[in-house]
């Protein structure tokens, strides 16, 4: 009966365990983000950013998709998963649109325009956008206690924004306004996976893997077309892109931040999974100050911790 117990609360450990880790690596990979645009951008005309943008995500998607094919075909389970229903491959398309070309392209834009501090304190909100789109299309009705976390994080999303505008970064609405965007596509994302994880019986890493082909394909249509039309800026942006050890950190670390946060939906449910992954934005933040790109104010620590409350009341008691 005690080894029952203990048998039950490992796998909530471990979630729990994998979920921190999710969210600290996407704040790494946030900090290495906007490391790697300061030194490849030679202009902030927004069309270098959104091609910087589009070749940094076709990489990391398209390398960590290779890698865990790789993986299944060595494992032998790559027919066993392939058999999946078409409407789970149908459902991850969609769901790698709204986080490729609108959530991640977006994402990498503002945290060129506003760094990973203040662009991740938006982009940490997608659990509520989760949960409003939830309540619409998945029939959630919302808590009082949901409703709380709404406000508390809009709130607090809010006041830490204001603080950002008055730090003195350039362009830092137009960074916010591309986080925003971020948000929303992450946030339906969140949905679709967390419907399509729980219908299927597919390994977590081989879902991963349709979505980020799904998206790699799409971000090389699109640059496929700026090709067509803006030849020069993409040549100009790709021949200063080649940084080896940065390529690497960012394919790495979003590469398994993206394995631990679907491991961690799978291991503790939507609620704790999304939460402790949006707590990325803490991560960002104490990577930015060792990596000496920005400093914490109090105000945008207490706000923070404001959000990150916010987050769990929203996402608290969501079905798995």
């Amino acid at each position: 009966m005690m080894m029952e117990k203990v048998y039950k609360k490992m796998p909530v450990k471990l979630g729990i365990i994998i979920g921190v880790l999710s969210g600290m690596l996407w704040g790494l990979n946030d900090v290495f983000t906007n490391i790697y645009s300061q030194k490849v951008l030679i202009s902030s005309q927004s069309l270098f950013v959104i091609v910087f943008a589009l070749s940094l995500s076709f990489m990391q998607d398209s390398f960590s998709c290779a890698g865990i094919l790789s993986y299944h075909r060595a494992k032998n389970t790559f027919a066993k998963n392939w058999q999946a229903p078409k409407k789970i491959y149908i459902l991850l398309a969609i769901a790698a649109i709204c986080a490729g070309p609108l959530g991640m392209v977006a994402g990498v834009v503002g945290i060129a325009y506003a760094g990973p501090v203040y662009a991740g304190v938006v982009t940490s909100c997608y659990p509520v956008v989760a949960l409003i789109l939830a309540t619409l299309f998945l029939r959630e009705r919302p808590t009082k206690l949901k409703l709380i976390g709404v406000v508390l994080s809009v709130t607090a999303v809010i006041f830490i924004s204001i603080a950002g505008e008055k730090s003195g970064i350039e362009n830092i609405t137009i960074g916010l306004i591309f986080a925003g965007c971020a948000m929303l596509g992450w946030g339906m994302e969140s949905v679709l996976f967390s419907y399509v994880s729980h219908r299927s019986s597919c390994d977590t890493s081989w879902l991963l893997a349709v979505r980020q082909f799904c998206s790699a394909v799409s971000y090389l249509l699109i640059l496929i077309v700026i090709a067509i039309f803006y030849l020069p800026i993409l040549l100009t942006v790709w021949d200063s892109i080649f940084h080896p050890l940065l390529i690497v950190a960012c394919v790495l670390s979003a590469a398994t931040s993206y394995l631990a946060y679907y491991h961690a939906i799978k291991q503790i449910g939507a609620s704790l999974g999304t939460t402790f992954n949006a707590s990325f934005i803490f991560w960002a933040g104490i990577f930015s100050v060792l990596f000496q790109i920005s400093q914490l104010h109090l105000s945008f620590i207490l706000w923070g911790c404001v959000l990150i409350i916010g987050i769990y009341c929203a996402t608290s008691g969501t079905v798995r």
